[in-house]
Protein backbone atom coordinates (compact mmCIF):
# COMPACT_ATOMS: atom_id res chain seq x y z
CA UNK A 1 0.00 0.00 0.00
CA UNK A 2 2.85 2.37 0.73
CA UNK A 3 4.20 2.01 -2.79
CA UNK A 4 0.79 2.87 -4.22
CA UNK A 5 0.48 5.83 -1.88
CA UNK A 6 3.91 7.12 -2.91
CA UNK A 7 3.04 6.76 -6.62
CA UNK A 8 -0.27 8.63 -6.22
CA UNK A 9 1.45 11.28 -4.12
CA UNK A 10 3.97 11.89 -6.91
CA UNK A 11 1.18 12.09 -9.49
CA UNK A 12 -0.61 14.62 -7.28
CA UNK A 13 2.45 16.82 -6.80
CA UNK A 14 1.25 20.43 -6.51
CA UNK A 15 3.41 21.69 -9.37
CA UNK A 16 2.13 18.98 -11.70
CA UNK A 17 -1.53 19.54 -10.82
CA UNK A 18 -1.33 23.32 -11.20
CA UNK A 19 0.60 22.94 -14.46
CA UNK A 20 -2.12 20.69 -15.88
CA UNK A 21 -4.82 23.10 -14.72
CA UNK A 22 -3.15 26.12 -16.31
CA UNK A 23 -2.27 24.28 -19.51
CA UNK A 24 -5.90 23.16 -19.84
CA UNK A 25 -7.18 26.74 -19.78
CA UNK A 26 -7.54 26.98 -23.59
CA UNK A 27 -9.74 23.89 -23.46
CA UNK A 28 -11.87 25.20 -20.59
CA UNK A 29 -12.10 28.92 -21.35
CA UNK A 30 -12.98 30.42 -24.72
CA UNK A 31 -10.53 33.03 -25.95
CA UNK A 32 -7.53 31.78 -23.98
CA UNK A 33 -4.52 31.16 -26.19
CA UNK A 34 -1.99 28.39 -25.69
CA UNK A 35 0.71 31.08 -25.45
CA UNK A 36 -0.96 32.75 -22.45
CA UNK A 37 -1.51 29.38 -20.78
CA UNK A 38 2.11 28.41 -21.36
CA UNK A 39 3.44 31.75 -20.06
CA UNK A 40 1.29 31.40 -16.95
CA UNK A 41 2.57 27.86 -16.41
CA UNK A 42 6.24 28.79 -16.82
CA UNK A 43 6.11 31.43 -14.09
CA UNK A 44 3.56 29.76 -11.80
CA UNK A 45 5.03 26.27 -11.69
CA UNK A 46 7.90 25.87 -14.16
CA UNK A 47 10.45 28.20 -12.60
CA UNK A 48 9.47 27.21 -9.03
CA UNK A 49 9.88 23.53 -10.00
CA UNK A 50 13.37 24.22 -11.32
CA UNK A 51 14.17 26.08 -8.08
CA UNK A 52 12.94 23.08 -6.09
CA UNK A 53 15.09 20.67 -8.09
CA UNK A 54 18.13 22.89 -7.60
CA UNK A 55 17.42 23.17 -3.85
CA UNK A 56 17.09 19.41 -3.63
CA UNK A 57 20.35 18.90 -5.49
CA UNK A 58 22.12 21.39 -3.20
CA UNK A 59 20.74 19.62 -0.12
CA UNK A 60 18.62 22.57 1.05
CA UNK A 61 15.50 20.40 1.06
CA UNK A 62 15.30 16.82 2.24
CA UNK A 63 12.86 15.57 -0.38
CA UNK A 64 11.02 16.64 -3.52
CA UNK A 65 7.76 17.20 -1.61
CA UNK A 66 9.47 19.42 1.00
CA UNK A 67 7.87 17.55 3.88
CA UNK A 68 9.95 19.39 6.47
CA UNK A 69 8.00 22.57 7.25
CA UNK A 70 11.05 24.69 8.06
CA UNK A 71 12.47 24.05 4.58
CA UNK A 72 9.40 25.41 2.80
CA UNK A 73 9.59 29.16 3.28
CA UNK A 74 12.51 29.98 0.91
CA UNK A 75 10.77 28.08 -1.89
CA UNK A 76 7.43 29.72 -1.09
CA UNK A 77 9.07 33.16 -1.30
CA UNK A 78 10.60 32.21 -4.66
CA UNK A 79 7.17 31.05 -5.85
CA UNK A 80 5.61 34.36 -4.80
CA UNK A 81 8.24 36.33 -6.71
CA UNK A 82 7.98 34.12 -9.78
CA UNK A 83 4.18 34.27 -9.87
CA UNK A 84 4.22 38.05 -9.37
CA UNK A 85 6.67 38.41 -12.27
CA UNK A 86 4.48 36.13 -14.37
CA UNK A 87 1.40 38.19 -13.56
CA UNK A 88 3.27 41.30 -14.65
CA UNK A 89 4.21 39.70 -17.96
CA UNK A 90 0.70 38.35 -18.47
CA UNK A 91 -0.78 41.81 -17.88
CA UNK A 92 1.80 43.38 -20.18
CA UNK A 93 0.99 40.92 -22.96
CA UNK A 94 -2.76 41.42 -22.53
CA UNK A 95 -3.56 37.93 -21.29
CA UNK A 96 -7.29 37.18 -20.97
CA UNK A 97 -9.02 37.72 -17.64
CA UNK A 98 -9.48 33.95 -17.20
CA UNK A 99 -5.70 33.43 -17.16
CA UNK A 100 -5.12 36.31 -14.76
CA UNK A 101 -7.91 35.07 -12.48
CA UNK A 102 -6.59 31.51 -12.33
CA UNK A 103 -3.02 32.62 -11.58
CA UNK A 104 -4.30 35.05 -8.94
CA UNK A 105 -6.25 32.21 -7.33
CA UNK A 106 -3.10 30.07 -7.25
CA UNK A 107 -1.29 33.01 -5.66
CA UNK A 108 -4.05 33.42 -3.07
CA UNK A 109 -3.81 29.76 -2.13
CA UNK A 110 -0.04 30.03 -1.91
CA UNK A 111 -0.27 33.05 0.38
CA UNK A 112 -2.73 31.33 2.72
CA UNK A 113 -0.89 27.99 2.88
CA UNK A 114 2.45 29.80 3.09
CA UNK A 115 1.27 31.88 6.04
CA UNK A 116 -0.10 28.82 7.83
CA UNK A 117 3.00 26.76 7.17
CA UNK A 118 5.11 29.30 9.07
CA UNK A 119 3.68 27.93 12.33
CA UNK A 120 1.92 24.70 11.39
CA UNK A 121 2.46 22.04 8.73
CA UNK A 122 -0.61 22.35 6.52
CA UNK A 123 -0.87 19.96 3.58
CA UNK A 124 -0.10 21.88 0.41
CA UNK A 125 -0.75 18.67 -1.56
CA UNK A 126 -4.32 18.61 -0.20
CA UNK A 127 -4.84 22.34 -0.75
CA UNK A 128 -3.69 22.20 -4.35
CA UNK A 129 -5.59 18.98 -5.08
CA UNK A 130 -8.82 20.49 -3.72
CA UNK A 131 -8.34 23.67 -5.72
CA UNK A 132 -7.37 21.95 -8.97
CA UNK A 133 -9.90 19.12 -8.83
CA UNK A 134 -12.87 21.31 -7.92
CA UNK A 135 -11.87 24.07 -10.35
CA UNK A 136 -11.43 21.63 -13.23
CA UNK A 137 -14.62 19.77 -12.29
CA UNK A 138 -16.81 22.88 -12.10
CA UNK A 139 -19.68 22.69 -14.55
CA UNK A 140 -18.82 19.15 -15.61
CA UNK A 141 -21.41 16.42 -14.94
CA UNK A 142 -20.27 14.50 -11.89
CA UNK A 143 -17.29 16.86 -11.66
CA UNK A 144 -17.76 17.54 -7.96
CA UNK A 145 -18.05 13.82 -7.23
CA UNK A 146 -14.88 13.03 -9.16
CA UNK A 147 -13.11 15.97 -7.48
CA UNK A 148 -14.13 14.75 -4.02
CA UNK A 149 -12.97 11.21 -4.79
CA UNK A 150 -9.63 12.46 -6.11
CA UNK A 151 -9.16 14.67 -3.08
CA UNK A 152 -9.89 11.82 -0.66
CA UNK A 153 -7.30 9.71 -2.47
CA UNK A 154 -4.64 12.45 -2.26
CA UNK A 155 -5.38 13.03 1.44
CA UNK A 156 -5.14 9.31 2.11
CA UNK A 157 -1.69 9.16 0.48
CA UNK A 158 -0.33 12.02 2.55
CA UNK A 159 -1.55 10.46 5.81
CA UNK A 160 -0.54 6.93 4.77
CA UNK A 161 3.01 8.12 4.05
CA UNK A 162 3.13 9.83 7.46
CA UNK A 163 3.78 13.19 5.79
CA UNK A 164 0.67 14.74 7.36
CA UNK A 165 -1.94 14.18 10.02
CA UNK A 166 -5.64 13.99 9.21
CA UNK A 167 -6.11 17.52 10.54
CA UNK A 168 -3.34 18.85 8.29
CA UNK A 169 -4.89 17.35 5.15
CA UNK A 170 -8.35 18.51 6.24
CA UNK A 171 -7.09 22.07 6.71
CA UNK A 172 -5.33 22.00 3.35
CA UNK A 173 -8.47 20.67 1.69
CA UNK A 174 -10.55 23.47 3.19
CA UNK A 175 -8.12 26.12 1.95
CA UNK A 176 -8.11 24.67 -1.56
CA UNK A 177 -11.88 24.36 -1.63
CA UNK A 178 -12.27 27.96 -0.40
CA UNK A 179 -9.96 29.25 -3.13
CA UNK A 180 -11.82 27.21 -5.76
CA UNK A 181 -15.16 28.58 -4.54
CA UNK A 182 -13.75 32.11 -4.64
CA UNK A 183 -12.87 31.53 -8.28
CA UNK A 184 -16.34 30.24 -8.99
CA UNK A 185 -17.92 33.33 -7.40
CA UNK A 186 -15.60 35.61 -9.37
CA UNK A 187 -16.84 34.12 -12.64
CA UNK A 188 -20.52 33.93 -11.70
Amino acid sequence: MERTARFISHLAAPALLVSLLLLSLPLREPGVSWGSALLATVFTTGLPWIALLLARRAGRVSDIHVTRREQRWPLLVFCLVSIAAGLGLLAWTGAPAAVMREVLLVLAGLIVTGAVTLWWKISIHAAVAAFVFFTAGAGVPWGAHAAAAGLVLVCWTRVRLNHHTPSQVAAGSLVGLAVSLAGWFLTA
